[in-house]
């Protein structure tokens, strides 16, 4: 099976050349996405199942032996984020209708979606910094692309200060490359873990630092927060439904994995854990202020990301374990609000939570399964991420960053409370001095409109029911993350240029 790794990451790069070769207005278009995205999901259950049994699959290309060359490492982080990926892809697809968004809008995004997703599958199994940067940039030129189908001026704006931040981030992540390359002579994750925790020196520690900054910016964390709620309104609803559940979630995977290089440099993980709590503080005030939807769900992203940056900084089996189930849960819940969002818009004609309808229906009771989900309330999948934040984060003896957890739970719940009260439940007054809807509202769409979203409710309320079985799996997850030996030996394990090892 150590094919599977390169096929899940093959085949939605193919799937993007061939939609770019179909006419978009074939009445098969659509269908041939749908394919291409359930034979991805397919494959990637395959591969979750056997990481979840703690088989580890490498693949080393041109068959050259770590640490030299590009390898592949599919364990169980690697393995949940293609599966949440997957998943995530299909939906997008399965929503991004001709009918309701247009055919330039699916022609031009569907192609790019898969192409996107390459990148970000890429990122998830690389076993190398080098590989990791070029999948980086693979994924935010897609992204940039993407941020243009809508063909707007604000997509336009948009754009721009995505472009400038990731780019002074992938300059930081070229730096700490290049400088651990000169002092180690090697790129390869499991080396580097090794290397940094057998001799750290100053030179290191700066090293990770640089690498923690850039992902760190990529991730959407304070200072440089801001451009992140500018750009997900500035793209069609369903594709910055995907972008809210995976892109910022690709720098949390980065730091995720750099996690043995933390151990070696425990000031570089005390900084994430402050630079953590002061996002999960600041993100959320900034969206109770908020009255666009999509900025406020955007500056949402800001303060649950800090969730799980503090749980990574703390380093403890624990932290990381219920940050890895905060992942999980919040690429699950963050999509289906963004997808919520989107309909709300379209069924109004605006933007502004002060100038929306009351709604009723399937799409509130999707809307309040997410919200409270994401705001922390029992027996919902975000109840037992928090709790083990918390948990974690009060045996760490962490006062001030606990107590900046609590106060940023109230005002997730606040800010989902204030959705609900102007968009469902029909006390919203529309300003005298506001003008008429940015646009007419669309008419009310049939109810398998709902169906992905309900795909989406479903495995979350799944979670939150296998919350135990998912924690262990998330504590084998930590586990296999800080077991440098065990992790350099599946790696560097003499043999072909693929193998399969076992990391408990």
């Amino acid at each position: 099976m150590t094919w599977l790794p390169v096929a899940i990451w093959l085949l939605p790069g193919l799937a993007g050349l061939t939609l770019w070769l179909v006419p978009g207005r074939a009445p098969w278009f659509r269908t041939l996405a749908l394919t291409f995205a359930l034979i991805e999901l397919g494959l990637a259950t395959i591969l979750f199942r056997l990481a979840a049994t703690g088989t580890t699959l490498v693949h080393a290309f041109g068959d050259w032996q770590p640490p030299f060359g590009i390898v592949f490492v599919a364990d169980r982080l690697s393995a949940l984020l293609v599966l949440l990926c997957a998943l995530l892809l299909l939906v997008t697809v399965w929503v991004l209708r001709p009918r309701v968004y247009g055919h330039s809008t699916v022609e031009r995004g569907l192609p790019l979606l898969f192409l996107l997703s390459c990148g970000l599958v890429g990122a998830f199994q690389t076993g190398d910094l080098f590989h990791l940067f070029v999948a980086f940039e693979v994924v935010l030129l897609a992204s940039y692309a993407l941020l243009q189908v809508p063909g707007s001026d604000r997509s336009t704006l948009g754009a721009f200060p995505n472009v400038a931040i990731n780019l002074l981030a992938s300059l930081f992540f070229f730096l700490g490359i290049g400088l651990l390359y000169g002092l180690l002579g090697t790129v390869n994750l499991a080396d580097l873990a090794v290397s940094i925790s057998s001799e750290p020196s100053p030179a290191k520690i700066f090293a990770v630092y640089l690498l923690a900054v850039a992902f760190a910016i990529k991730a959407g964390l304070v200072p440089l927060l801001f451009w992140l709620p500018a750009t997900y309104p500035a793209t069609s609803g369903p594709l910055a439904a995907f972008f809210a559940g995976m892109m910022t979630k690709l720098g949390v995977f980065a730091l995720l994995r750099m996690a043995p290089l933390l151990t070696a440099a425990p000031v570089v993980a005390e900084t994430l854990v402050w630079v953590g709590a002061v996002s999960a503080l600041l993100g959320g005030l900034a969206a109770l202020s908020e009255v666009e939807l999509r900025r406020l769900l955007g500056f949402h992203i800001v303060s649950q990301v800090g969730y799980m940056v503090l749980g990574l900084g703390l380093l403890s089996i624990g932290a990381l374990a219920a940050s890895i189930f905060y992942l999980a849960h919040h690429i699950l819940v963050k999509a289906t609000l963004f997808f919520v969002a989107d309909e709300l818009e379209r069924r109004n004609g605006t933007r502004d939570l002060r100038r929306m309808r009351a709604v009723r229906g399937g799409l509130a009771v999707v809307f309040l399964a997410a919200a409270f989900s994401l705001a922390g309330l029992p027996p919902l999948s975000g109840f037992f991420a928090k709790l083990g934040l918390l948990r974690a984060t009060f045996e760490a003896a962490a006062w001030a960053p606990l107590a900046a957890l609590a106060v940023a739970s109230v005002l997730t719940l606040a800010s989902m409370l204030k959705i609900w009260r102007l968009a469902f439940s029909g006390t919203a007054t529309v300003p005298s001095e506001k003008p008429s809807p940015e646009k007419p509202p669309s008419e009310r769409p049939d109810a398998s409109m709902l169906l992905p979203l309900w795909l989406l409710v479903v495995v979350s309320v799944l979670l939150a029911i296998y919350a135990g079985p998912f924690f262990q799996f998330a504590e084998a997850t930590a586990r296999q993350l800080l077991d440098l030996e065990g992790y350099r030996g599946v790696l560097l394990s003499p043999g072909t240029g693929s193998h399969e090892g076992v990391m408990r």
